[in-house]
Parts: structure tokens; C-alpha cells; sequence
């Protein structure tokens, strides 16, 4: 996946339905962008964020996860239940693998 270096090309890539890759550095700068709803620490593999994104019609909604030291994945989803419901699967993996 070819990571996104502008919050147009992140906004139009998420539009589009991809997952995008972005490096933390760059998200640093895109993320006044996004609207962050909810921000959860997972105790194991950083944080993921619950975001709207603006889009031309409406906003989006997407969560944002740490799968590699610098790096940071957005992943759009059609709206807050399908969200919730992927943190809840992460959340509940972790939990898995904590308890061994």
C-alpha cells in the first residue's frame, strides 16, 4: 500500500474506501484534519483513534491504529456501530493475547 503524504490524498483515499498508511510524521500534520471522537489505549499496540473525516457529501468514519513503530493505518468504515464493533474485535485480541 502506497502511504498517503497529503490529507487531500488521504480525504480522497478514504472517499474511495482504501486503507491507507501514513507516517507518523505526516500524521502529525494531517490530524487537525480529522475530528477524533473517542481515543483508546490498548495497554499492547498503542492507541486507535475513532475519527470523522470530512467528506465532499457527508462525513466519514474511521479508526486509526499504530501496527508499526512510526507508521499509522487509517481505515474507513460506513459509520460509528461498524467502528465500535472492529475496536471491540482489537480490544478483545488483545485481551486474548494478554491473558496467553
Amino acid at each position: 500500500m502506497k502511504k498517503a503524504t497529503s490529507f487531500k490524498a488521504l480525504v480522497a483515499r478514504l472517499a474511495a474506501g482504501e486503507i491507507v498508511p501514513v507516517d507518523e510524521l505526516k500524521w502529525d500534520a494531517m490530524k487537525d484534519g480529522v475530528t477524533v471522537v473517542d481515543d483508546i489505549d490498548t495497554a499492547m499496540s498503542g492507541r486507535i483513534l475513532l475519527v470523522r473525516w470530512p467528506g465532499e457529501k457527508k462525513k466519514g468514519w474511521a479508526i486509526v491504529e499504530d501496527p508499526a513503530p512510526r507508521l499509522k493505518v487509517v481505515r474507513p468504515l460506513k459509520d460509528e456501530d461498524e467502528a465500535r464493533a472492529l475496536i471491540a474485535e482489537r480490544l478483545a485480541a488483545y485481551e486474548r493475547m494478554w491473558d496467553g
